[in-house]
């Protein structure tokens, strides 16, 4: 498919209930992929917990607003664009949204240690700096969602805050968006958590690549 910023605007338009599913289903939201249609048609959804719910229209508008960011060219690879994406998404959950976080984390499942907060800032931009030697825009993108999971910029939703900075990078450069499917969740969880540990990056460039090729395969 020729690379077309219009094109994966209308992909993501036409996906998007699918993609506000797989993105909540990254943090085990108890939501259903008809319940989530259901409520993106203006219909209440029955059946859970208001917080809950509150989480899942976070979502919704976290998409709205990266869509919004790519048609108006305001999207970048900075840490504004990061902290408006996450202060979004992370409205009401997280600690400080649309901040860097102040102190140490942990990361479920691993012993990994994310880096100091301290060290943050510098890290943001060496993380830009080296990702954009990649050639390839879509290996950059794949490696900015590794990269803000592993870093833990935020105090929550950093694997979220990732994917969507993945698709803006991707879609400003006219490439279809990618969603993790929540059928794959396990596998995905698995792989992040050898990823946590070791730092190398080819296993789930390689699932984030399948993930992508699965997207346009649908639109071919």
């Amino acid at each position: 498919m020729k690379q077309d910023k219009n094109i994966a605007l209308f992909i993501a338009q036409k996906v998007f209930a699918e993609l506000v599913y797989d993105v909540q289903s990254l943090e085990g939201m108890p939501f259903t992929m008809p319940e989530v249609q259901t409520y993106l048609q203006g219909v209440t959804v029955g059946g859970h917990k208001v917080s809950d719910v509150e989480k899942l229209k976070q979502q919704k508008l976290g998409w709205e607003l990266l869509i919004e960011m790519v048609k108006e060219d305001t999207f970048t690879l900075t840490k504004e664009t990061a902290c408006a994406i996450q202060k979004v998404i992370g409205h009401g959950e997280a600690l400080d949204p649309g901040m860097f976080r102040t102190a140490q984390v942990g990361i479920a499942g691993t012993e990994y240690k994310p880096p100091r907060a301290d060290e943050l800032d510098k890290l943001f931009k060496s993380v830009i700096s080296d990702l954009l030697k990649l050639k390839d825009v879509r290996e950059q993108a794949y490696r900015l969602h590794l990269d803000f999971a592993r870093s833990q910029f935020f105090w929550d939703g950093n694997k979220r805050t990732g994917l969507l900075m993945l698709n803006g990078h991707l879609m400003s450069n006219g490439y279809c968006p990618l969603s993790i499917p929540a059928k794959r969740l396990t596998e995905y969880n698995a792989g992040m958590i050898r990823f946590y540990e070791s730092g190398e990056y080819n296993e789930m460039m390689a699932f984030l690549k399948e993930c992508h090729e699965a997207m346009y395969g649908r639109f071919e």
